[in-house]
């Protein structure tokens, strides 16, 4: 199983695969209610949800990441919290003791996690220790958790492991991700969502 690849700084993500990114966020979002505490992990992807969080649900978004919060303050109809400490320059967020302690006080109803490489064998995985510590709790103090999955992450490894793969409620992957790789994280147990194609 290959290896994923290493953690480049969020500020060289964003824009990267922003169709892509955007198609697998819509789908994402149809699962939101009305009324939600939602948590956006740090990552482009989750980013790309910020952008299309649906009007007027009356949700709540926290997040770790500063580039999520700060698309989420230019809409009128979302409360925002942030969770902060220390900035990690390649998760682009906080993920430091600070912010587990500050993480521990929600009680989150649908959370999106960021992911690093996901696949069968390893279930979810980051880079980074911290990150996938944050990750671990994150997960644990949330109702529904989502993962967002972009094709070149999927069957893939990274040294720390946060879940199994059929612990996250859902994974959305993209409308063209092979049928080989998802044939096996569907016999352990992920349930899976296809995105629609990139507008």
């Amino acid at each position: 199983m290959p290896i994923a690849g290493g953690m480049t700084p969020m500020a060289a993500r964003i824009g990267q695969d922003r169709e892509r990114k955007l198609a697998l966020a819509r789908t994402a979002a149809r699962g939101i209610a009305r009324g939600e505490f939602l948590f956006l992990d740090s990552g482009s992807t989750n980013l790309a949800l910020a952008e299309v969080l649906p009007d007027d649900f009356d949700l709540t978004v926290a997040t770790n990441a500063i580039d999520i919060a700060a698309t989420v303050l230019h809409r009128q109809d979302l409360q925002l919290i942030m969770i902060g400490g220390s900035v990690h320059p390649a998760v682009g967020g906080c993920v430091d003791a600070d912010a587990l302690m500050q993480v521990q006080r929600l009680n989150i109803d649908r959370c999106f996690i960021g992911a690093c490489a996901v696949s069968a064998q390893g279930g979810i995985s980051a880079v980074d220790p911290t990150d996938a510590a944050f990750k671990r709790t994150l997960l644990s103090l949330s109702r529904v958790s989502v993962a967002m999955v972009t094709n070149e992450k999927l069957e893939t490894r990274a040294p720390h492991r946060i879940v199994g793969a059929k612990t996250i409620s859902q994974l959305t992957v993209e409308h063209d991700a092979p049928a080989a790789r998802l044939a096996l994280l569907k016999r352990a147990g992920a349930a899976i969502m296809t995105a629609a194609p990139p507008v």
